[in-house]
């Protein structure tokens, strides 16, 4: 089974979830995108990971693609979701098979494989809420399966430019959040997929995580280390 992860700026929820998925899940093959800007990824002693280095931008240069769009839209948000989405997107066309994505801030609770079903598109949870101005309804990219051939062969892609949130729509809704545009283009296409409840196999860190200090993190390690250790 091949996991992907796209890391950020604590290593130390990265490495619990790569132990956590080696404790639970046999002969995972994981995949971590690392897109620090200050605190690097390095892989725990004993566990096979391939970690693909993105700290300068060398696979997705995500200041050039800011540059493209001098219009963006301005909000309270951050823009974590855009950097995700091109991330993911990259992870797809270097896998080329299925796969299944992780955020950074979450902990496998079990043996993740029986999500891996190759009859599907996806399998993850829909967030379903009233369709605001700038957002429409995801799947939540904390526990996602893709299937990337099946998405291949029907012309789903995972990231469309013309729908990135808060990105190139120029004031037109709807605007897709993670996961938004490949449920959007699954849904539009007829292909089949399967709802979870997320809660069941991951444990988050809890909404914004960037948000939060270093020391919340440590915190929530500790409650959740029999997870990983």
């Amino acid at each position: 089974m091949d996991i992907a992860i796209v890391h950020y700026n604590t290593p130390e929820l990265t490495e619990a979830l790569v132990r956590s998925i080696a404790k639970h899940t046999r002969g995972a093959r994981i995949t971590v995108f690392d897109n620090s800007d200050h605190r690097r990824f390095a892989a725990p002693d004993g566990i096979a990971v391939e970690v693909v280095d993105n700290t300068h931008g060398q696979k997705v240069n995500f200041d050039a693609w800011l540059q493209r769009h001098p219009d963006k839209i301005r909000t309270a948000c951050n823009w974590g979701s855009e950097k995700h989405i091109l991330s993911v997107q990259w992870l797809w066309d270097y896998l080329r098979r299925p796969f299944l994505l992780l955020d950074s801030d979450v902990l496998a609770r079990c043996d993740l494989s029986p999500l891996a079903d190759p009859s599907v598109a996806w399998v993850g949870h829909i967030e379903r809420h009233p369709e605001f101005w700038f957002q429409a309804q995801r799947l939540y990219p904390f526990c996602l399966w893709i299937n990337v051939p099946m998405c291949d062969a029907a012309g789903v892609r995972f990231a469309r430019e013309g729908y990135i949130y808060k990105g190139s729509h120029h004031g037109a809704p709807p605007f897709y959040d993670t996961g938004g545009n490949l449920l959007r283009e699954c849904e539009a296409k007829g292909l089949p997929g399967r709802e979870i409840l997320w809660q069941s196999w991951v444990v988050h860190f809890g909404a914004a995580s960037h948000h939060r200090t270093q020391d919340d993190a440590l915190l929530w390690l500790s409650q959740n280390r029999g997870l990983y250790l």
